[in-house]
């Protein structure tokens, strides 16, 4: 845990961290002492340390209802070393870099928002379908864990650096940011139909993406750049921005462009029928604007660091290169 409280690590980083490693800690103790306790009591075929369930921790269908808390504490409970390994990674790459961008609490916040929106919906719809399909067995399988907020940084990201490249293998795969959560999803769906053959990874997955992407695009509450211009219509919020109208993080623009003219009409009817309940304010061509100028300015920011960045990997390479032409002289000259 030491590490954790390293100076050099941002705030927010620390804290989703210190869940992880708490609710994760947690989770193996009580099934430890679950386990101990029937192996002591005589049981000739105690069940696997991963079959025991631990209710009031972990998203569990059948006992969700009892304890409707799991919706949160399961964000963070891993049962597997190798999901909390890439959970760890994940909480640690992506709240270092966004919290750049948002502060340490709108952070924690987006985790805490989307990742127990995510774990409720995803347990209604297996409840639903457990019940249809009569299936008891499933209805005591643990759900939750860092699937519930994975493809929410794939939306920031999409948000943040739409643009940016990944350059994998030495170039041999090469790929935008912004196509990147469109293509998992399709190989998480597929991952579930042929492999799994479950909704599990492929429901939480998606939920993940959509309720991220309703809260950044309606919901999310930023304070505006001084340099971008303020929305005169509400002098008491004037320097708060909600949501993001910016035309480059539209849904459509998650999916490929053979896509778009398909899908443009069906978006743009489930978003007239959600202002229509009520259920998000529309946009003004004046809120437009802002997100855009907001996105703008993102996209200078992000370019400048990365050439700032490259030329101070330039300056080393550059350092290390007259350094070795230095000792090689020194050689020469002493022989």
């Amino acid at each position: 845990m030491g590490f954790i409280r390293g100076h050099n690590i941002p705030k927010s980083t620390r804290i989703l961290l210190g869940y992880l490693f708490t609710v994760t800690t947690l989770l193996c103790v009580f099934k430890y002492r679950i386990y101990h306790g029937i192996v002591l009591s005589g049981s000739s075929e105690p069940p696997s340390f991963n079959e025991i369930l631990v209710p009031f921790i972990q998203l569990i269908p059948s006992t969700t209802a009892f304890n409707p808390w799991v919706v949160v504490t399961a964000i963070f409970a891993e049962t597997h070393l190798a999901t909390f390994i890439f959970s760890l990674v994940v909480l640690f790459v992506g709240s270092k870099f966004v919290e750049r961008f948002w502060g340490d609490f709108e952070v924690v916040k987006f985790i805490a928002i989307v990742g127990s929106v995510t774990n409720l919906i995803t347990v209604l719809i297996a409840i639903v379908s457990n019940l249809v399909r009569q299936d008891e067995k499933n209805m005591n399988t643990p759900l939750g864990g860092g699937i519930s907020y994975y493809f929410g940084f794939l939306v920031v990201f999409k948000q943040l650096i739409p643009e940016h490249n990944i350059v994998l293998f030495q170039g041999l795969i090469n790929f935008r940011v912004k196509h990147l959560p469109f293509a998992l999803l399709i190989v998480l769906v597929i991952w579930s139909a042929a492999i799994s053959q479950s909704m599990y990874p492929a429901v939480p997955s998606v939920t993940s993406f959509f309720v991220a992407f309703a809260y950044l695009r309606f919901f999310q509450a930023l304070r505006t750049e001084p340099t971008l211009p303020v929305s005169t219509n509400d002098a008491s919020n004037s320097s708060v921005l909600i949501g993001d109208a910016s035309d480059t993080f539209q849904l459509v623009e998650f999916y490929p462009a053979i896509l778009k003219p398909y899908l443009t009409p069906v978006f743009n009817g489930v978003y007239d029928g959600a202002v229509f309940l009520g259920i998000v304010t529309p946009f003004n061509d004046e809120t437009v604007q802002q997100s855009n100028s907001r996105a703008q300015k993102r996209q200078e920011q992000v370019s400048q660091a990365s050439k700032s960045v490259a030329s101070s990997v330039a300056e080393r390479r550059r350092q290390v290169a007259l350094q070795v032409i230095e000792d090689r002289i020194n050689k020469e000259t002493t022989k």
